[in-house]
């Protein structure tokens, strides 16, 4: 039996990836997959250790919980991403929607390439369908910062952050 879900489709992945990078300008290789992951499955942002002042939203994330759609282990499902997510980020730099010369320091730089009405009808359709949640991760979430102690790495455990250069 085949079950399709959207953390494994490289299409939905460059979708999210441009909803992102059309939000954030610029954002680290590492913190857009990050983000990427959240915004498959936002209510393990309930999950992320959280500065106090944003305790309210781990409520918010838990109400999108679901059994049939969470993963089991996050830490293998973000690990069993990555090569999409590198696909696609790869994509957006071959159709010019970021640059080249970024991405080869690590980092996503949006350009000056529109991007086309009707993708940007979908996208808005696509974060206003979980707006509270979606909101936090492209606006809030992205503005950690990545490396460190108390960084985006170290928050959500996705990655390893303990030999980051400070």
């Amino acid at each position: 039996m085949l079950i399709y879900h959207s953390a494994y489709d490289a299409y939905h992945c460059l979708f999210r990836m441009i909803t992102l990078i059309d939000h954030v300008d610029v954002i680290e290789v590492d913190k857009a997959r990050i983000l990427d992951f959240y915004l498959v499955f936002p209510s393990l942002v309930s999950e992320i250790r959280m500065p106090h002042n944003y305790s309210e939203i781990k409520k918010v994330a838990k109400k999108y919980s679901n059994h049939y759609h969470d993963p089991i282990s996050y830490i293998s499902t973000f690990r069993d991403m990555h090569q999409i997510q590198l696909a696609a980020i790869r994509c957006l730099a071959a159709t010019a929607l970021i640059e080249i010369e970024s991405l080869e320091k690590g980092i996503i730089k949006r350009t000056d390439k529109e991007i086309p009405d009707g993708l940007l009808l979908s996208m808005r359709d696509f974060l206003n369908g979980k707006e509270d949640i979606y909101i936090f991760i492209i606006d809030k979430l992205a503005k950690f910062h990545l490396t460190g102690k108390d960084g985006l790495k170290h928050r959500t455990s996705l990655m390893e952050y303990r030999y980051d250069f400070p």
